[in-house]
């Protein structure tokens, strides 16, 4: 029986050090072997359930390998995990070199070339360890990039950034889960970064995975909302030298609140955590006031069928929510013909069932659809609320200055001291 994955096992439990790390390393269960496998799925398991790792003897009494971890060296666990990396790599290279020598024989070599070329870029990712990003130290790799080339208000949850949302739903509640739902390309992760960032500027500390784009992008749009610059001066090297001057103090006077404050704004790579089980154990381990997942719809679980596996990926993230008592926002896209309809989300009506708060983002006019208008509007829409409230309220969507901000209440309640959040 092998024993460098269960030298890896008894390190991680004894020095305490985060299960979440094997993702640091990209190191999956495809990484172990035989009775190794069984391990690695208990611990997972037993973390999901009581958010602690099992004692040793709990291990191997529950895989029936009582001696699993008899003799094995304490050795950090920088150690097995490159000891485990080297065996996965070189079992690798082997098999491709097997699945190459067939091809050859057959002489068939374009399928030859492939095999190799999948292999080499496998291989050499597998050397590159991917780890949890600081939004202040991605930030400021925007603005190298470039040289190559809102307020709390007193509610019960978390401010959206919204102050008409904020007032007739309390905010961002622990507990919830709640799900915004729009169109291709009506601004979905914009509204998502503006309600995380919101909280963090609270002084929450906010975890953020998207599905759908690097962390580079996701930290531009946040420093791009910050300063009011335009994503595209950002990307592109355009911004002035005073603008650039201004990104630098917004990075720096961030970084140091955050210091101060000791909280984060954590950006997760969506390459790194393709299964909603990575996902949760994240959270579970880092405990954030906040959690958004851009693109939820993507996260992979064990059901085949594609609406099955949206919601096995949606009742995870609500009982995550329920279980690690925080808000957890979920982005979604509608399907082609049901926009505006809650059984349009996710290939069914199941998801919005369980989610506490559902909001729809839409485009205000079907011209505004592609349009490259700097400034637009949008309607955001309260479809469902955690006790049945519903409003909706015009949002202008400035582009050059990548703003988001509430314009006026189109249906709903509004208090006396409702105001309408300006530039």
């Amino acid at each position: 029986m092998s024993s460098i994955g269960f030298g890896l096992f008894k390190s991680l439990v004894e020095n305490e050090v985060k299960f979440s790390t094997l993702n640091d390393y990209q190191v999956n269960e495809e990484h172990f072997r035989e009775k190794e496998v069984e391990a690695y799925r208990f611990v997972k398991e037993f973390i999901l359930e009581y958010g602690t790792y099992p004692r040793l003897e709990t291990i191997a009494r529950q895989i029936g390998a009582v001696d699993s971890f008899n003799g094995l060296p304490s050795e950090p666990v920088e150690y097995w995990l490159n000891e485990v990396l080297e065996r996965k790599r070189y079992s690798d290279l082997r098999e491709c070199m097997l699945d190459m020598r067939g091809c050859l024989e057959n002489q068939e070599m374009t399928q030859a070339l492939d095999i190799m070329g999948s292999k080499y870029i496998a291989l050499r990712e597998s050397y590159s360890a991917r780890r949890l990003a600081s939004l202040r130290d991605v930030q400021r790799e925007v603005l190298l990039k470039h040289d190559e080339y809102q307020k709390n208000p007193d509610i019960p949850g978390l401010s959206f950034g919204f102050p008409f949302l904020d007032n007739i739903s309390g905010g961002a509640q622990n507990g919830d889960f709640i799900i915004i739902v729009g169109q291709t390309g009506v601004g979905k992760t914009y509204l998502a970064l503006k309600v995380g960032f919101s909280s963090h500027l609270t002084g929450k500390n906010v975890i953020v995975l998207s599905t759908e784009m690097p962390n580079i992008q996701a930290a531009r749009r946040v420093l791009a909302m910050e300063g009011r610059f335009s994503t595209t001066d950002l990307k592109l090297g355009r911004l002035s030298y005073f603008g650039r001057e201004r990104a630098n103090e917004i990075i720096d006077r961030g970084a140091a609140l955050e210091d101060d404050r000791g909280n984060y704004f954590y950006l997760l790579p969506g390459g790194m955590f393709p299964k909603v089980e990575d996902f949760a154990i994240v959270i579970k381990e880092l405990k954030p006031d906040f959690a958004i997942v851009d693109g939820a719809y993507l996260l992979q679980g064990s059901a085949r069928q594609w609406w099955e596996k949206n919601m096995e990926v949606a009742q995870v993230l609500k009982n995550l929510a329920l279980n690690e008592d925080i808000p957890i926002l979920a982005t979604y896209q509608y399907g082609k013909k049901d926009t505006g309809k809650l059984e349009g989300v996710g290939g069914g009506f199941a998801i919005p069932q369980i989610a506490s708060i559902v909001l729809s983002f839409e485009f205000e006019r079907k011209e505004d659809i592609g349009s490259l208008q700097e400034v637009q509007h949008r309607v955001l829409r309260l479809t469902k609320g955690r006790d049945g409230e519903s409003g909706s309220m015009q949002i202008e969507y400035n582009m050059k200055a990548t703003q988001l901000v509430q314009k006026r209440v189109l249906s709903g309640r509004v208090d006396e001291e409702e105001l309408i959040e300006t530039d």
